[in-house]
């Protein structure tokens, strides 16, 4: 008996300190938000106060002192982040995850992204003699001496990944992720292909292949191929695996001063997102002598990709132009490894990639690279090499990048010319600028290298053997949709179609007229604009455009349906289009749409494809030109021989799935079939497809308001499931009323910091989910008052 109680006492022991253990190595890994530090690096003391809600409050007597403790502050709140970007974008996943990842790597390694970084690295950030080079390299001087002397985040050391030093091609691969995020193209052009040779035009007719007629667009003012089903379904895959999130859309817009109380310009910015954990922006305040900065950063990035200076400030949107083409390369067994041009035979590049894959031999395969691009069906496993060759001809691969130094000036831009030259040389990818300054500026730039086209159907395979689909050269940017101070007293940009430029649009992948509609509604209002009234529109959950799609719904159920679906059409016909999270239509109205849109689609074109396009500018677009057309082929089930389908069936047998889901999910009483029971916000830590580390590492879920395409967009996909979980939406919500640049708001979706132990890991996601805001402090006296901590970091 003594000696079953010492054995006892001992695992009581043990397992105590195990958990003491356990307790010190978690807390000794939280960050340094206080003390002294001294590092080799800065060239003076640096003050570094972390407010209430830990963003980094930086004051340095230099530049370069600056930018060094922005990477290092950056890094040890968010390096393992900052990994896995690199390592997404350069396709390297695997060597640290496994061979699940293999699809993915093979997909980044096929699109060249780590070559653009090469190139444009050895093409900028081979010197350091420019202003913008000396503060790239400090930064990046910051984040390696974290690295080396900093606590290794816990991630590290749950995955075994090596700590590898940063160098300056990473600082634009970032840049790759969010061109990928913003390539609608990779997901929509080959599903349309698809279509177009398996079923025909007639499939296409209900498709708004084209921006629609009705699109609210912005204005300017100055002053044969085989079938891709192989393809579709590698694409969508790698997609779904990675484990980074995707830039999807974005709100912006500029008031006039001649609109708001204060006499100054407003800028209000959301961009929209993919979820996961930590948050996609970093925010940080950066203060030297002549210079004042509050900005929001990608990892890995050192200057504010948005943010606002003592003059100006800007936000951003995804611009959706049509900056990826796919070529048909023409081959033949008698020409091997070259492809057909019209003046003869061209040699096609052969590039030997090797994925290195934990736990398993190295992968080895081929990627063909023609003056088109790279040929895409490498990501494909077995291809034949009789298939189709198709290479992708994507704008970020072609010429110079200066992204670096167009958010360098802007972040230092003291005019409004500096502004101007800043956005005039970025190529890739597409951005809206929407931009205010301390002047009464307000203007709206497209900016983006716009190709001059042949062949303005670019959402189809393109011929590349004749020359007759190539590009004629650039517009100038003076070209590009833009407008300065316009007489309606506010620029805008919700992902929609500009205006012509010269008579011409640009082709793109713009977003439907849903929010651009509201926005433009609820700015043109007369009043009088202040920082609460711009909150009220941000969080705006009602769209017009649904409800139409909803009334044809319920005149289908009306006239057809039995009374046990008077429930349903009852609702549909008498939606506002509100998206609260205790309004009941919502739940009826997004089951409905995933139900008809699965009967109509899938028989034709697959799972896979119609999953890669369910929830895109493609689909968005084309709801209610598709549920109002009742000879629509798309109605048929090509599966069932006996007798051709309807669009009453289709609605009929939609209507009776949504019912039985709805009782599942919801309850069998209608008044319980509530928003928030089906729509929820979690951030999704990469960690967090552990089960057991999913509650420690991942943060939420939260009912929430919103819905696909209103303002406050908090997006999902498009599925059968019956459950609608956010998948994006705004990565930020912020504010700037000009005349108080110390006085501007903001929220971020979870906290400032990637450290789990961190007291600012998911601090601001309550708030968030309810639509709060928080001060974006600038002034010293405001930052002291909340100071949570101050780092001093000194030479040595």
């Amino acid at each position: 008996m003594k000696l079953l109680k010492r054995i006892f006492l001992s695992l009581v022991i043990l397992i105590l300190l195990s958990v003491i253990a356990l307790y010190l190595f978690l807390q000794n890994s939280k960050p340094n938000y206080s003390g002294e530090l001294t590092l080799d690096g800065p060239i003076d003391n640096i003050e570094v106060l972390f407010d209430d809600y830990g963003v980094p409050h930086i004051y340095a007597q230099n530049e370069t002192d600056a930018y060094f403790a922005l990477g290092y502050v950056h890094a040890q709140d968010r390096l393992f982040q900052m990994e896995m970007l690199r390592r997404a974008a350069s396709g390297t996943l695997a060597e640290i995850i496994g061979p699940d990842m293999i699809k993915v790597d093979k997909l980044f390694r096929t699109l060249r992204i780590n070559e653009f970084a090469e190139k444009q690295a050895a093409k900028f950030l081979s010197s350091d003699t420019a202003a913008f080079q000396k503060s790239a390299f400090a930064y990046q001087k910051g984040i390696n001496t974290f690295i080396r002397e900093g606590k290794t985040p816990l991630e590290f050391t749950i995955m075994g990944i090596p700590k590898t030093e940063f160098t300056p091609k990473d600082m634009y691969l970032p840049l790759g992720i969010m061109a990928f995020g913003f390539a609608e193209g990779l997901r929509i052009d080959p599903v349309l292909q698809e279509i177009k040779t398996q079923w025909g035009n007639e499939y296409l007719k209900d498709l708004a292949v084209n921006s629609p007629t009705d699109a609210v667009r912005i204005p300017s003012f100055e002053g044969e191929v085989k079938s891709q089903t192989q393809l579709i379904s590698a694409i969508h895959d790698a997609i779904q695996a990675l484990p980074v999130p995707l830039l999807t859309g974005s709100n912006g817009w500029v008031i006039s001063g001649s609109k708001t109380k204060s006499g100054k310009p407003i800028l209000a910015n959301d961009t929209h997102i993919a979820y996961g954990q930590p948050a996609v922006w970093y925010e940080a305040h950066l203060e030297y002598p002549g210079f004042s900065f509050y900005g929001h950063h990608v990892a890995g990035t050192p200057f504010g990709g948005l943010g606002q200076n003592n003059f100006c400030g800007w936000g951003i949107t995804m611009f959706e132009n049509d900056d990826m083409d796919f070529f048909v390369e023409a081959t033949d067994e008698s020409h091997p490894n070259q492809v057909k041009r019209a003046d003869g035979w061209e040699p096609v590049t052969i590039i030997n990639e090797t994925i290195k894959v934990k736990g398993e031999p190295d992968l080895l395969f081929e990627v063909k690279v023609t003056s088109h691009g790279p040929v895409i069906n490498g990501i494909v496993q077995g291809v034949d090499e009789n298939e189709t060759w198709v290479a992708m001809d994507w704008q970020l691969l072609k010429g110079d990048n200066q992204a670096i130094q167009t958010f360098y000036e802007l972040n230092h831009a003291t005019s409004f010319a500096q502004a101007y030259h800043a956005v005039s040389i970025f190529s890739a990818p597409g951005f809206n600028i929407m931009y205010g300054d301390v002047t009464g500026n307000i203007a709206w730039w497209a900016v983006a290298r716009l190709p001059i086209r042949k062949n303005m159907s670019s959402k189809f395979f393109l011929d590349a053997s004749t020359g007759l689909d190539d590009y004629n050269g650039y517009y100038d940017f003076t070209k590009n949709p833009q407008s300065l101070n316009p007489p309606s007293g506010f620029v805008y940009s919700a992902n929609n179609q500009p205006d012509t430029v010269e008579g011409s649009y640009f082709s793109g992948y713009y977003l439907p007229r849903d929010r651009a509609d509201r926005i433009v509604r609820l700015l043109s209002e007369e009043k009088i604009w202040t920082l609460d009234e711009n909150k009220n529109v941000s969080l705006d959950v009602t769209s017009n455009q649904a409800v139409k799609v909803a009334r044809e719904m319920a005149t289908v159920l009306e006239t057809n349906s039995s009374p046990d679906f008077a429930p349903l059409s009852s609702i549909l016909s008498q939606w506002s289009g509100r998206h609260q999270a205790n309004d009941i239509a919502p739940s009826v109205y997004y089951n409905m749409l995933s139900q008809i849109v699965y009967l109509a689609m899938a028989d034709e074109i697959g799972y896979d494809a119609l999953h890669s396009i369910a929830s895109v500018s493609l689909m968005k677009n084309s709801y209610l030109m598709l549920l109002s057309n009742d000879s629509s082929s798309w109605w048929d089930n090509v599966n069932t021989k006996d007798g051709k389908e309807t669009r009453s069936d289709i609605f009929l047998k939609a209507a009776e799935k949504t019912l039985a889901i709805l009782n599942q999910t919801s309850g069998n009483d209608p008044s319980g079939w509530t928003w928030d029971k089906i729509h929820t916000l979690k951030h999704n830590h990469p960690l967090g497809k552990v089960k057991l580390l999913d509650g420690f590492f991942s943060v939420g879920p939260f009912s929430v308001p919103g819905g696909n395409e209103v303002i406050n967009n908090l997006m999902f996909d498009l599925d059968t499931t019956g459950y609608f979980e956010v998948k994006g939406g705004p990565a930020l919500r912020k504010i700037t009323d000009f005349s108080d640049l110390g006085g501007g708001e903001t929220a971020s979706p979870s906290g400032q910091s990637g450290n789990v132990m961190s007291e600012f890991y998911s601090d601001q996601a309550e708030m968030f989910a309810t639509g709060q805001f928080r001060k974006m402090l600038t002034r010293r006296e405001d930052i002291e008052k909340v100071a949570k901590g101050k780092l001093v970091i000194k030479p040595k």
